[in-house]
């Protein structure tokens, strides 16, 4: 009888976020593909929503069809050109200008975003990926001298319609 010893381990440091397309500032078309530095972020929560029912005096609970999922809030570093957070900055403004002009839903805006999970040794472990991404906030920038040589940082919230887990099997098993 042989056990399988798998040596790597899953840590939460190892992780990017993958943005395929972005629509742009005015256009809407779709630019290079985003991968945001992040530092810290969480799997959002979700809730299933339940009906209270009562037959013959009893009370119990039934599913209502619908599931809700928290807003996903990201830590990112914003890079030496600003280009990551310049370009979410232009995609919340075009959202609010088209919405202003046209009527339009932020839904229309939305695009799909990849949450990678890595190994010790780089492999990739776990895939979340989110459908119909769209930010709601970008955080402040602080500006400031005093706290020393730290990275620009900066946190956006995202909302999204649902989020699936893919757990990333390797090839060559032990």
């Amino acid at each position: 009888m042989s056990v399988n010893v798998i040596l790597d381990k899953s840590s939460p440091a190892n992780f990017q976020l993958v943005f395929p397309k972005l629509p742009s500032e005015t256009t809407l078309a779709a630019t290079e593909e985003l991968t945001l530095n992040i530092f810290g972020t969480i799997v959002p929560g979700m809730t299933l929503g339940a009906i209270e029912q009562r037959w013959m005096g009893a009370k119990y609970w039934v599913d209502d069809g619908n599931v809700d999922f928290e807003v996903w809030n990201v830590d990112f570093v914003v890079d030496s050109e600003f280009t990551n957070w310049k370009t979410l900055h232009k995609w919340i403004i075009a959202i609010n200008d088209n919405n202003i002009k046209h009527g339009d839903l932020p839904t229309n805006y939305a695009v799909d975003a990849t949450l990678r999970v890595t190994d010790n040794f780089n492999n990739e472990v776990l895939r979340i990926h989110f459908s119909n991404v769209w930010p709601q906030s970008l955080g402040e920038m602080s500006f400031t001298t005093r706290e020393g040589e730290r990275n620009m940082e900066c946190q956006a919230s995202f909302v999204y319609d649902r989020y699936e887990l893919k757990l990333v099997t390797q090839a060559a098993d032990l």
